[in-house]
């Protein structure tokens, strides 16, 4: 028997009966497949080329902050100082449900905006989601949880800091 033919009658073998063909492709990957893959078990692609682009992405998507100095006031959720939903901002965002003292109105910013007040407090975020009356254009309120809190805050000339 010729090797070309031997070849042919091992191939009909292995073809024929599926327990063979598994197990020819069982020691196939086990041979030359397995050792690559183990290789790789200890690969972090977070190295070189994903730090550089995360960096890249970083300096080019960095925020735009803009700095102003404005009059900031404070408001709750009464219907004195709002409309007849008191808790639903413009926004539709539902103030008294999430209870957070965390979001501000302002009426030249877009919704969702985010803002800092350095000088009240540095590490915390306000978002826009509640529009004043139009006669406020250049002011911002912040929202707090009781009426009483809101009147001792008053009126302050703050710095704020816009994230868009």
């Amino acid at each position: 028997m010729k090797l070309s033919s031997l070849k042919i009658y091992l191939a009909k073998i292995a073809f024929s009966q599926k327990g063979v063909y598994i197990l020819i492709i069982a020691i196939f990957i086990a041979i030359f497949c397995l050792p690559i893959i183990s290789s790789l078990a200890n690969y972090h692609p977070a190295g070189n080329y994903y730090q550089k682009l995360q960096n890249l992405v970083r300096l080019k998507f960095k925020p735009q902050t803009k700095i102003m100095n404005i009059h900031i006031t404070a408001y709750s959720s009464t219907p004195e100082q709002t409309d007849e939903t008191p808790c639903i901002a413009a926004s539709g965002y539902d103030l008294c449900k999430h209870n957070k003292e965390n979001v501000v109105a302002c009426n030249f910013l877009p919704f969702g905006t985010k803002v800092k007040f350095p000088e009240l407090n540095p590490n915390k975020t306000y978002t826009v989601v509640d529009r004043m009356h139009e006669r406020f254009n250049s002011r911002m309120d912040i929202w707090m949880t009781d009426k009483s809190k809101a009147k001792q805050f008053g009126v302050k000339y703050l710095k704020v800091e816009i994230y868009k």
